[in-house]
Formats: C-alpha cells, sequence, structure tokens
C-alpha cells in the first residue's frame, strides 16, 4: 500500500484470528489498528467513545457473539453518520448486501477477498477527504416530529404512509411506489417494514399489520 504512515486509525471487528492475522500483516505498516473481537467489546467501546472515531471500520457479519446487522439496523445510532465502514464477511446473502448498503456500506466483499482488491479498496477510503462526510438523510415529519436516521426505504415507506388514506397502504402500494418492481422477496418489505417499526417506537407510533398484506401507522401514545 502507497500511503505512508501517519494519525490514520482503523478500526476491525472480527472474531477470527486468523483474519484478524491477515489484516495485522496487510495494514500494520501503514495505519495504526484497533482490533474487536466481539459485537459486545466493540458496542461498549463505541458506546463509551463518542469523541473517538476511526477513518474506517472493517466489520465482519457473523460474530462469535451475534451479528453486525443487528447492530447497524436495529440500534438508535448506527454508523452511517459516524464513519465510513465496509463489511468482509463471509455471507454473502442477497438480503444482508442490501441492507449493509442502504445502512451506509460504503463496500461489501465475501470472503475470501483478494488481498490485492482490499489493499486498493481501503487505499482508495483513506486518500480520499480525510473524514467522509456521509450524506445527511433527509428526515420526515410526521404529525410536527421530526423523524431522522433512517434509511432511504425507510424514508420513503413512512412517506407513503403518511400520504396515504388514513394512513394505510398494502403490499402492491410498496412495490409500485417505492420499489418501482413487482421482483421483490416478500422477506424485503417485512424486513424494512420490521426496521421502520422499530425507529417509530420511540416516537410513539406503530406500524400494524391489517392481514391480507396491508398495514396501518398508528399512534401509540398513551
Amino acid at each position: 500500500m502507497s500511503l505512508e504512515k501517519d494519525n490514520n486509525i482503523i478500526w476491525i471487528l472480527e472474531s477470527d484470528r486468523g483474519q484478524q492475522l491477515k489484516y495485522q500483516q496487510l495494514l500494520e505498516d501503514v495505519c495504526l489498528i484497533r482490533f474487536f473481537d466481539s459485537l459486545e467489546e466493540f458496542k461498549n467501546f463505541f458506546n463509551g467513545n463518542r469523541s473517538e472515531s476511526p477513518y474506517l471500520l472493517i466489520a465482519e457479519l457473523n460474530l462469535s457473539d451475534g451479528s453486525f446487522l443487528n447492530f447497524l439496523t436495529l440500534e438508535e445510532k448506527g454508523l452511517q453518520r459516524s464513519f465510513p465502514f465496509i463489511i468482509v464477511t463471509g455471507q454473502d446473502e442477497i438480503e444482508n448486501i442490501r441492507l449493509c448498503y442502504e445502512e451506509g456500506a460504503l463496500d461489501y466483499l465475501v470472503k475470501p477477498v483478494n488481498r490485492n482488491e482490499l489493499t486498493y479498496k481501503i487505499e482508495l477510503i483513506l486518500k480520499s477527504d480525510r473524514r467522509i462526510k456521509r450524506k445527511i438523510r433527509p428526515s420526515v415529519r410526521l404529525d410536527g416530529l421530526e423523524i431522522a436516521g433512517l434509511t432511504s426505504k425507510q424514508t420513503q415507506l413512512l412517506s407513503l404512509f403518511i400520504t396515504s388514506n388514513e394512513r394505510k397502504i398494502n403490499r402492491t402500494d410498496i412495490l409500485d411506489k417505492v420499489w418501482d418492481s413487482n421482483n421483490v422477496h416478500p422477506k424485503t418489505i417485512d424486513v424494512h417494514l420490521y426496521n421502520l417499526r422499530r425507529k417509530l417506537d420511540p416516537f410513539g407510533y406503530i406500524i400494524r399489520s391489517e392481514g391480507g398484506g396491508a398495514w396501518s401507522l398508528i399512534s401509540n401514545k398513551k
């Protein structure tokens, strides 16, 4: 790698010690490295050191104590507004790939990864603006409340609820107006609705299944 070693720091979330060694051999001469062996270790450090951030996080999805996808999609504060990250994993399921990109991943590489390819991808990121500023995701106003931090698909789904009669939508509406395609696996819609439901819960709203592929957005405020 042609970059000079300075104060660059890369975080690596990886449970496999053999893979950690490969990263160390690849990166130790050009940057500082902080390894996290487990999801819990990473979450504790991330939540306790908000002022410290890397130039890049490299993350495996399948950790010894859980899935990194849960952190990306279910935590109240994800990574998309913090720092750039890429996924390097043994999982190649299309739903995982789609979700990671929608949650802000710069890249998704499936193991075994070509050493030169990984080197080049990391080099491009470190050579770019020293603090990559992610696009600020648009917020949606719901009954006067500003709902921010949604993915693009979640933003479209919530907007569809708000603009629909009685805030009720069905699978056909979603396919036509959000995906603009009928070639979408039913589970994809369910996953996005589930994650949107989790993000709306703190604001006092729920997405209720009405059966028959229909859902309603209703207030659950006491």
